[in-house]
């Protein structure tokens, strides 16, 4: 059986987790010489005047598109192709909405690694997307090791 990865998905919420699994996303795709697609998902607060609404919102956007293309100089991009893309909603939606829409062939995303009443309460992004994803799921805790590519 021979490994093909063209596309990776890195799911980024601007954690230090969501950073290092960036990082395990470019490093595969040095490897496959594959495309990496970053999502982040914008979760907006409710708004109840609808012309602060739209004023909050183009300012938030610019706001997380800052905080995206900071990540990008952060790191080693050279060499792969990276688009991003922000969409709003539930977080585990969108990741395996655009891995549908965008035919990837892996999922890259972090963990937080919250205790056990919290994901009890709140669930866990990771393990929805790796349940419900139809693409293999690449999860890394805060506690891993860095991957080194030689």
């Amino acid at each position: 059986m021979s490994l093909s990865i063209g596309r990776i998905l890195a799911a980024a919420d601007f954690s230090e987790t969501s950073d290092k699994a960036f990082d395990y996303a470019l490093s595969l795709a040095k490897v496959f010489e594959a495309e990496v697609v970053v999502l982040h998902v914008l979760q907006e607060p409710i708004l109840y005047q609808a012309e602060t609404a739209q004023k909050y919102r183009d300012a938030f956007e610019r706001k997380m598109q800052e905080k995206l293309d900071a990540m990008l100089h952060r790191h080693t991009c050279e060499g792969v192709k990276v688009t991003t893309v922000m969409k709003p909603g539930a977080p585990f939606v969108e990741i395996i909405q655009l891995a549908q829409d965008e035919q990837v062939d892996l999922i890259v995303l972090g963990t937080h690694g919250h205790g056990p009443v919290q994901h009890m309460l709140m669930g866990s992004v990771a393990e929805k997307v790796v349940r419900k994803a139809k693409c293999p799921v690449l999860v890394v805790r805060p506690d891993q090791h860095q991957f080194v590519s030689s």
